[in-house]
């Protein structure tokens, strides 16, 4: 990265470079897209490529991938820009991972568990693991429809009290880690 970027955003960029990939996210479109939150501003693919010291087929790449998650567009003067607000931001990522992940998920464990059943000397334990995996995706899928029944406003609100009770029981009766 280059060395003229605030040290909180070079920090913060890098950051979100290497906790991309924790969530299955590609590394280059991570740091990109956090450039562009961060600058506040949109910015071309040369400034792109000077900011964060990345070679142009890398940032192509980066560029496709997030156009493709719709988290970035094009502006005036070829220049590249984001939404600010990171709950927006937040929701798009998972209504595209929902749409990528979620149904092919729920339809290759319903698929498994019909074969365990069919399977001669089907195993019991193999059709319980299955049948646990099964109803979890299934609980947050329902968990899921019903959260994207409230409005943006009302869901920010909701995790916001659950964010400061948590926040309160820790400094009420410690952190209970592990």
């Amino acid at each position: 990265m280059s060395a003229t970027l605030p040290r909180a955003m070079h920090r913060l960029i890098g950051f979100l470079g290497e906790l991309g990939p924790r969530w299955g996210l590609p590394a280059e479109p991570c740091r990109v897209h956090g450039y562009l939150y961060l600058s506040g501003r949109p910015a071309t693919e040369d400034e792109l490529r000077a900011a964060l010291n990345i070679d142009a087929a890398a940032l192509k790449d980066a560029i496709a991938w997030l156009k493709d998650y719709r988290l970035i567009e094009i502006g005036q003067g070829d220049a590249w820009r984001t939404g600010y607000d990171p709950w927006e931001l937040m929701m798009r990522v998972l209504d595209e991972r929902r749409r990528r992940e979620a149904g092919p998920a729920l339809a290759t464990l319903r698929e498994c568990r019909r074969l365990a059943l069919e399977e001669r000397g089907n195993d019991p334990v193999l059709r319980t693991q299955i049948d646990k995996l099964l109803t979890l995706a299934e609980d947050l899928e329902a968990i899921d429809a019903q959260a994207r029944r409230l409005s943006p406003t009302t869901l920010r609100q909701v995790v916001g009290i659950g964010g400061r009770a948590a926040r309160f029981l820790d400094r009420t009766f410690g952190r209970r880690d592990g």
